[in-house]
């Protein structure tokens, strides 16, 4: 039953050990760490999926990175289909953005999927007690006082919080599905179980080659040591500037960067490694 997921791991070591980047063993080390961590969220993500009981779950954190993380972000998902109708409900918190995606697909190593819409917290109608509720679908929903519509097909719901300084004070958020809320889970079968094991190498596959895929598309075309001019991030918000750059540094070389203060809300530097991931962020000082 499992024998897919490990021919699977089989195949992203391979695209991970194999690498374009890798120059040194501590590079080949990082890839192996990552594998691991993209092993651990591929069993997570598919395993606690559920079409009928949807949860917005953590896709890319301290332990599994992916997307060029940004450490003063918290990241959830899940999946929604239009031809359903959910609430989307929770408290605002004191942190200094909350917004939400909704795209038309995955990512994947062949496309950047497109935005169907997005809005913040300023759209959001939030009561005295920091409480807010959206429905999203076909139909709006009573008690909700926003209503997003969507096309009867699948979409992927992104969240994401930002934090500008650590005494920021984290929200909470919670999706439901309108005609399921109270209804118990399907019973499991082997060939429910066998179905995710497949998924779960399935996705395990497609992470690795998107992340590795991704910065050669954006990237990797320009010259080392410099930025490229600011621009809307690749598959991001529309509201969402960023400027990249990949550099080649000698060991008694620094790098000094000078940034105009923007007037935006937030407004932050992160430093990534070639494998398109955050780095230590838990212990090391990696993001301003």
């Amino acid at each position: 039953m499992t024998q897919p997921f490990t021919d699977a791991i089989a195949e992203a070591e391979r695209l991970v050990t194999t690498a374009p980047h890798i120059e040194s063993e501590s590079d080949l080390l990082e890839g192996l760490d990552y594998l691991a961590g993209s092993i651990a969220a591929s069993v997570h993500l598919v395993f606690n999926f559920s079409a009928e009981h949807p949860m917005l779950l953590s896709g890319t954190g301290p332990f599994t990175k992916m997307g060029l993380d940004n450490p003063d972000f918290l990241y959830f998902a899940t999946q929604v289909d239009g031809r359903h109708d959910y609430v989307l409900s929770g408290t605002r918190g004191s942190t200094v953005d909350l917004n939400f995606q909704l795209l038309d697909s995955d990512y994947t190593d062949t496309e950047v999927p497109g935005s169907v819409t997005a809005f913040d917290d300023r759209d959001l109608v939030i009561a005295e007690d920091g409480s807010y509720r959206v429905s999203i679908g076909a139909t709006p929903i009573a008690d909700c006082h926003k209503h997003i519509p969507i096309a009867a097909r699948p979409a992927q719901l992104i969240v994401r919080e930002a934090y500008n300084d650590w005494s920021e004070r984290r929200g909470t958020v919670v999706i439901s599905r309108a005609d399921t809320i109270g209804s118990g889970a399907v019973p499991l079968t082997r060939d429910f179980i066998a179905g995710r094991y497949m998924g779960a190498g399935l996705h395990l596959v497609n992470r690795v080659k998107t992340w590795l895929q991704f910065p050669q598309w954006f990237y990797m075309n320009n010259p080392a040591n410099v930025f490229e001019p600011p621009r809307i991030t690749p598959g991001g918000l529309a509201t969402q500037f960023s400027s990249v750059g990949y550099f080649e540094l000698e060991p008694h070389q620094a790098l000094v960067v000078t940034v105009p203060k923007s007037e935006a809300p937030y407004q932050g530097f992160q430093v990534g490694s070639m494998w398109y991931v955050s780095l230590d962020y838990a212990n090391h000082q990696t993001s301003l």
